[in-house]
């Protein structure tokens, strides 16, 4: 059944037309991923669709009643209201649901034999049961511990968040309220792996539809069903994943070039025959030939691929590969009173690049600076190889000039190229004309790291240290970079929450946990086997689990030998199992024909109160496994 649909939907600013006749369909519990360039118009067609923005023309669709949870923007917070309240709160849901449910038991204490009212009574509670009231105290607790909120934090005033902590409550918010259609705007901004990895899994488990623009890969691939790709104005619908819609359109590509060719030999061939007949005894068959090719729709030219964000490091460096270009040792790193890491040791070697993952907060960008020389450290030391450049790239772009233009930016690098020297450098990173006469300053935050970049890539270095360089790349921005490392002859340590980014760039990882250092040999995806192979609990795509219930198994609860590992491993199968069997029973619970039906419902509940029990029994079993 059709959730809600976008019929040739048109959408102008000023004199620019963003949307010239896209069409969207949504269906019951659909994934849908939608692609597209910086500035293709995804944001506009979403505002559309949730009701935030209205079309110039076209027609928007809902089903009757439809729940949509969607948010445009960060929030203005009132002052005094905690992280927990707030996502408590959600879209004020709840807050209704409790009210009615409130009058209606004042009502029925005055009237307690009425049927009306017992009626009523007994379909709000079902409702308020079906979208998770009873136990919304514990899913917003799941929630904000999953995407990177410690639970001293949950108590904090949410007006003095920074813009990205305020970007994860709202994505909190909309994770927990109640919808038929949930829309998510690039949710993995601001999240480290676990809080990604999170995110992707509630998506896979959402009971309703789901819309979201990523230019995260893997998310895409893991979590979408669908691909509507937004281009020039309008948009094409593609099935399967993030890689099925590649594949289909390069194919597609493929196939259209390989007809414009047949096409143009033939259409040579029918003009050679009119030209060298035009007159004489076949000119009749000559007009006649003429009249057909008039009359033939022949394909346009194939567009190709569009040219995106062209990177090149430097390739001239210094060092020998598996040389020693940096090595950490007994390194203590403070920021005031606070430890990031405690006697760390590490080595980075030439022509590898490293991965730097760790939660959000454990102190990864102020280690990277470190390393680049641009922050002391407490303890221990940094040895550098003799003479070593290292180029870095910080998520405030703080290298940036004020006061100057883009071309100034690039000319204060290399004063001695000539101005269609650098004009050409620029137009590599998508500047081009009088972009390269804009002031810096005025630059927006995707702008600007393209600058970066392209400073970055205009100077020679041994080594790069990228702090998030993916942050405002589009997926072609994204595939370039990716490139780029992969060509750099030099060492490279890279942090980024680009998981695709990371498995097909590193070589080995650093993890920064609980202030100690760990490397990792054979990269991400190596790395990611090792820690859930520290861990029974079915893992996602970082190295956390994430359970049904806190309690569940962890890697630190796990014996290190086991007894009876035949009889242990079927416990675990026999979690899993219930996890499964108690999460659909949730979904039931949120179905309309559910929910109208008490009897339907009271069933429900008691399996859902049964499966509970089953599960915190089978808890109890594992944790204490090796004790009997």
């Amino acid at each position: 059944m059709t959730l809600a649909s976008l019929e040739r939907i048109e959408r102008r600013f000023g004199d620019f037309e963003v949307l010239t006749g896209a069409s969207l369909r949504i269906d019951e519990k659909e994934r849908v991923g939608i692609v597209g360039d910086n500035g293709s118009g995804k944001t506009t067609l979403i505002r559309i669709l949730a009701g935030a923005d209205e079309p110039d023309r076209g027609e928007r669709n809902l089903r009757r009643n439809l729940r949509i949870a969607y948010a445009e923007q960060v929030p203005k917070i009132e002052p005094g209201t905690s992280i927990r309240d707030y996502v408590l709160r959600g879209d004020g849901t709840f807050d209704r649901l409790e009210s009615e449910v409130r009058a209606l038991e004042q009502a029925l204490a005055a009237n307690p034999t009425e049927e009306r009212l017992l009626r009523e009574y007994g379909e709000l509670q079902g409702r308020f049961e079906a979208a998770g009231g009873y136990d919304r105290t514990h899913v917003c607790e799941r929630v904000l511990s999953g995407i990177g909120f410690a639970e001293h934090e949950w108590s904090k005033d949410a007006s003095v968040l920074s813009g990205g902590e305020k970007s994860r409550l709202v994505l909190a918010a909309l994770m927990t309220s109640p919808a038929d259609l949930l829309i998510l705007d690039e949710p993995t901004n601001h999240l480290d792996l676990e809080g990604i990895a999170f995110v992707e899994d509630h998506v896979r488990r959402y009971p309703g539809a789901v819309v979201v623009i990523s230019h995260d890969r893997r998310f895409l691939n893991a979590g979408v069903t669908r691909i509507v790709e937004v281009d020039d104005g309008a948009t094409t619908s593609w099935p399967g994943n993030y890689d099925a819609w590649r594949k289909l359109k390069d194919e597609r590509l493929l196939a259209e070039a390989r007809q414009f060719k047949s096409e143009q030999a033939y259409f040579e061939k029918e003009m050679e025959y009119i030209r060298r007949n035009n007159a004489g005894r076949m000119a009749r068959q000559a007009k006649g030939r003429l009249r057909k090719l008039q009359r033939l729709a022949f394909v346009s030219r194939p567009k190709g691929e569009k040219s995106g964000m062209r990177l090149q490091f430097a390739d001239k460096v210094r060092g020998q590969s598996g040389q020693t270009i940096l090595e950490g040792q007994d390194l203590t790193l403070r920021i005031g009173d606070r430890t990031l890491v405690a006697n760390g040791s590490f080595r980075i070697v030439h022509g590898e690049c490293m991965g730097l993952v760790g939660r959000n907060g454990t102190g990864k960008s102020t280690l990277l600076r470190a390393i680049a020389g641009r922050h002391p450290l407490s303890a221990g030391e940094i040895r550098r190889a003799h003479g070593i450049q290292i180029g870095t790239f910080s998520q405030d772009v703080t290298d940036l000039p004020h006061g100057r233009t883009v071309l100034d930016a690039l000319r204060m690098l290399d004063p001695e190229a000539t101005e269609k020297e650098l004009r050409d450098h620029l137009a590599l990173f998508l500047f081009s004309g009088d972009d390269v006469e804009a002031p810096v300053d005025g630059l927006s935050g995707g702008e600007k790291q393209r600058l970066s970049l392209a400073r970055l890539t205009r100077s020679h270095h041994d080594m790069l240290c990228l702090d998030e360089p993916t942050n405002h790349l589009d997926v072609a921005g994204r595939e370039g970079l990716e490139q780029a490392i992969a060509e750099f002859p030099g060492a490279v340590l890279l942090i980024t929450h680009d998981r695709q980014l990371l498995a097909s760039a590193s070589n080995r990882i650093l993890a920064l946990e609980n202030q100690r250092l760990r490397t990792f040999d054979g990269g991400f995806d190596a790395f990611i086997r090792a820690a859930a192979d520290a861990t029974p609990a079915r893992r996602t795509d970082t190295a956390a689990a994430q359970p049904a219930k806190p309690s569940a198994p962890t890697s630190s609860a796990a014996p290190t030998k086991i007894r009876n590992p035949m009889m242990f491993q079927k416990l675990e199968e026999q979690i899993f199992a219930l996890e499964e069997e108690l999460e659909s029973v949730r979904t039931a619970m949120t179905q309309e024909e559910n929910y109208l039906d008490a009897a339907r419902m009271r069933d429900l509940q008691e399996r859902e109160a049964k499966l509970d029990a089953d599960l915190a029994a089978a808890y109890e079993r594992w944790e204490n496994w090796n004790e009997g």
